[in-house]
C-alpha cells in the first residue's frame, strides 16, 4: 500500500485551508471559487486515501462498497476539473455571465459523473501496486482530456484579460496534474495525482489567494487592491451601499515619529471587529475608505475615528469626512476618489464641521465634467481639435484683413463641441495648455500655404488662456511651432483677456517685448467686461483694443455707454492702438460702431466662425477684386 504521498498532500492542503479561513477576508466571488477549489481538493485527496484503504482491505469493506468509493473518487476528480475550469474563466466575463456559464458546464459535468457511476470499474492490487481501470476510469480520463488542455489554452489565449497571478498559478497546477497523471500511468505504484493537486493549491494560495494579500499590515484594515476588487463586485451586482472617505489632510500626524502607528492599527482592528457591517480600507494616498450597507453603520464607526484623530491632533479634528449615501452611482475606485476630490474642491465653502455629503446632483455634475475631460483627451490624441475662423472687417479698406482663430472639438459622430462647454473644464484641469498649442499649430498650418495671405488676410488673432500666460516658456513654444511651419511671425496676434493680464501681468510684460521683437502683436480682448482697468493700457504694450460685446449692446440703449465707447475710442487711437468692435450682429450696431470711429468690426453681422474651407470660400467671395 502506497498512500504516504496522498496523506502528506492532504495535510498540506488542510494546513493551507486553516490559514485561509483563519485570516479575515472579503467575501469576493472569485474567493468563493477558490474555496470551492480548496474544498473539492480536500475531498478528492481524502477519497483517494480512502479508496486505497478500501481496495487494500476490500475483504472487510466488501467489493460493492470498495467499487462505490472508487467511483466516488472518480466523480470528485471530474468535479475538481469542473471547478478548475470555473476558476480559470472567472476573469473573462461578468459575475452573472460566469454563474450562468458554470451552471451550464455543471449540467454537462453531471452527465459524465452519472456515466462514471453507472459503468463498471476494475481493481488491480498485486504486490503493493494498486490502481483502478475500466470504462468508469476511461470516462474520467476522457473528461479530463477535454478540460485540462482547454484550461491551458485559456491561460494563453486570454492571458491579457486574466489576472496575471491566476494565469501563472493555473499553468503550474494543470501542468503538474498532467505530468503526474502521465508518470502514474507509466509507473502505477506512484500515486502522484494527489500530490500535483496540493502543489497547484499551494501556488494559487501563495501567489493570489492568500487573504493577507488583501490586508494593510500597518493599519490592520483592507488595502487598496481589496478596495478595487470589492467595489467592482458591488457595482457589478448592482447592490446598494454607502461609501465614506476619511481624508487625512493632517498627514504629518501619521508621519511624525511621535504618532502611535501600532495604536492606529489596533484601532482599525477593533473597529472592524465591533462593526462587522462596515469594511474599512486604506487607500494608497493614506485616506480611509469605509463601505457599509447602511448609513447608520457608517455613523457609528465614525464616532470612534473622529474621537481618536481628534485626540492625536492638538488642533482638533483636521480630517475631512466625505459621505456618499448612494455609493452605487460611481463607476470604479478611480472614479470614486476623483469624485471626492472634486466635491471637496467645489463645495469647500459649504462644508460644515469637516463633513461633506456627496449628493446625486454632485455625482451627475462630476460625471459630466469627467466625461468632458475624457472627450478632450481623446480629441487631442485622435487629432479632432480643429480651428474655426471668424472674419474681421476692416472699415477703412472694406475688406476682411483679419480673422480670429477659435478652437472647436469635433466629436466622433461629427458634431462639434462649443468652447463654452469644454474650455472651463480644460482650464480647470490644465489641458488648456495642450489645446492652446494645438490651436497655434493649426493656425500656422492654415497660413503655411500662403493662399489666405494672397487673398488679403494680414493677421490671425489667437486667444491665450490664463495658464498659457503664466508659462515662462510660452515664447519658446510659439517659436517652435512657427518654425516648424515656416511662416512669418507678423501674421499672428495674441489675444489676452483682462483677467489673464491681472494674474500674469509681470510675466506678460517680460514676454510681450520678446514677442513684439519678432513681429507678433498683442490685443487686449473683452475690454469693458468685468473690472476694466485703464492702467493695463498704460503699462502693457498692446497693439489692438477689442471692445466687449456687452459694451456694444449697451451703446444701443444707454447714453452713458455711448460716451464711454467714444472716450475709449479716442484714447486708444491717441495711444496708437487699433480698435475692434466685437459681437456686432445688426446693421444698426454696425452703423453705430462705424460712426464711433472704430477700425474694425467682428460679429455675426458679417459671419459666424467658419470651418477653414468655408472661411476660404468667404474670403474669396468678398476680398477678390
Amino acid at each position: 500500500m502506497n498512500i504516504e504521498i496522498q496523506i502528506c498532500s492532504l495535510i498540506v492542503v488542510l494546513l493551507l485551508a486553516a490559514l485561509y479561513f483563519k485570516n479575515r477576508r472579503l467575501r469576493l466571488y472569485k474567493g468563493q471559487l477558490f474555496v470551492g477549489v480548496l474544498s473539492i481538493s480536500i475531498v478528492n485527496l481524502s477519497l483517494d486515501i480512502v479508496s486505497v484503504l478500501c481496495i487494500h482491505y476490500r475483504d472487510y469493506f466488501t467489493l460493492t462498497v470498495t467499487e462505490l468509493v472508487c467511483k466516488a473518487y472518480l466523480v470528485v476528480l471530474i468535479l475538481e476539473t469542473w471547478i478548475a475550469m470555473c476558476y480559470t474563466t472567472c476573469d473573462l466575463m461578468s459575475e452573472r455571465q460566469h454563474r450562468r456559464f458554470c451552471r451550464r458546464l455543471f449540467a454537462v459535468t453531471l452527465v459524465f459523473c452519472a456515466v462514471s457511476m453507472l459503468l463498471n470499474i476494475g481493481i488491480y492490487d498485486v504486490q503493493g501496486v494498486i490502481y483502478t481501470y475500466g470504462p468508469a476510469v476511461y470516462v474520467t480520463y476522457f473528461y479530463a482530456l477535454i478540460m485540462l488542455p482547454t484550461i491551458i489554452l485559456c491561460t494563453f489565449i486570454y492571458k491579457k484579460r486574466m489576472n496575471r497571478h491566476r494565469c501563472t498559478g493555473l499553468r503550474y497546477w494543470i501542468t503538474a496534474l498532467v505530468v503526474a497523471a502521465l508518470i502514474q500511468f507509466i509507473y502505477n505504484e506512484l500515486l502522484l495525482v494527489g500530490f500535483a493537486t496540493s502543489v497547484g493549491i499551494i501556488v494559487l494560495f501563495v501567489s493570489l489567494e492568500n487573504p493577507e494579500l488583501q490586508l494593510d499590515r500597518q493599519y490592520g484594515c483592507f488595502n487598496g487592491t481589496a478596495l478595487s476588487e470589492y467595489l467592482n463586485q458591488l457595482l457589478e451586482r448592482g447592490e446598494k451601499f454607502v461609501i465614506c472617505e476619511i481624508s487625512l489632510d493632517n498627514v504629518s500626524i501619521l508621519k511624525n515619529k511621535s504618532a502611535d502607528i501600532v495604536k492606529i492599527r489596533r484601532l482599525g482592528n477593533q473597529v472592524l471587529i465591533k462593526n462587522p457591517d462596515v469594511l474599512v480600507f486604506n487607500n494608497l494616498d493614506m485616506n480611509l475608505i469605509l463601505i457599509a450597507k447602511d448609513i447608520n453603520a457608517i455613523r457609528r464607526i465614525l464616532k470612534d475615528y473622529v474621537k481618536y484623530f481628534s485626540g492625536m491632533s492638538p488642533g482638533g479634528m483636521e480630517s475631512m469626512i466625505s459621505i456618499m449615501p448612494r455609493g452605487n452611482l460611481v463607476n470604479s475606485v478611480d472614479d470614486l476618489l476623483k469624485l471626492f476630490s472634486y466635491c471637496r474642491s467645489q463645495k469647500g465653502a459649504a462644508i460644515s464641521n469637516n463633513v461633506l455629503f456627496v449628493t446625486e446632483r454632485d455625482v451627475k455634475e462630476f460625471h459630466l465634467i469627467d466625461g468632458m475631460r475624457s472627450e478632450i483627451n481623446a480629441a487631442l490624441a485622435e487629432d479632432r481639435v480643429e480651428i474655426f475662423l471668424q472674419p474681421i472687417y476692416d472699415i477703412k479698406t472694406g475688406k476682411y484683413s483679419a480673422a480670429e482663430s477659435l478652437v472647436r472639438i469635433r466629436k466622433q459622430n461629427g458634431e462639434y463641441l462649443m468652447p463654452n462647454v469644454f474650455i472651463p473644464v480644460a482650464e480647470a484641469n490644465g489641458m488648456i495648455i495642450e489645446l492652446g498649442k494645438r490651436v497655434v499649430d493649426k493656425t500656422c498650418s492654415f497660413l503655411a500655404d500662403g493662399k489666405a495671405v494672397a487673398l488679403g488676410l494680414e493677421t490671425i488673432e489667437i486667444n491665450l488662456s490664463i495658464l498659457q500666460c503664466e508659462k515662462p516658456d510660452l515664447l519658446e513654444d510659439v517659436l517652435a511651432i512657427i518654425a516648424s511651419h515656416g511662416i512669418e511671425p507678423n501674421y499672428l496676434c495674441m489675444e489676452v483677456t483682462e483677467t489673464a493680464s491681472i494674474r500674469s501681468k509681470k510675466l506678460i510684460l517680460s514676454n510681450m517685448e520678446s514677442f513684439k521683437n519678432i513681429g507678433i502683436r498683442f490685443a487686449l480682448d473683452d475690454f469693458g467686461s468685468g473690472q476694466s482697468n485703464f492702467t493695463y493700457l498704460a503699462d502693457m504694450p498692446f497693439d489692438i483694443l477689442k471692445l466687449d460685446i456687452n459694451l456694444i449692446k449697451s451703446y444701443q440703449v444707454s447714453e452713458r455707454a455711448r460716451y464711454v465707447i467714444q472716450a475709449v475710442e479716442r484714447m486708444a487711437h491717441e495711444m496708437g492702438l487699433s480698435v475692434v468692435a466685437e459681437g456686432v450682429e445688426t446693421k444698426e450696431e454696425f452703423d453705430n460702431m462705424r460712426k464711433c470711429g472704430v477700425d474694425s468690426i467682428q460679429g455675426f453681422y458679417f459671419s459666424k466662425p467658419l470651418p477653414v474651407y468655408e472661411f476660404m470660400d468667404f474670403i474669396r467671395r468678398h476680398n477678390s477684386p
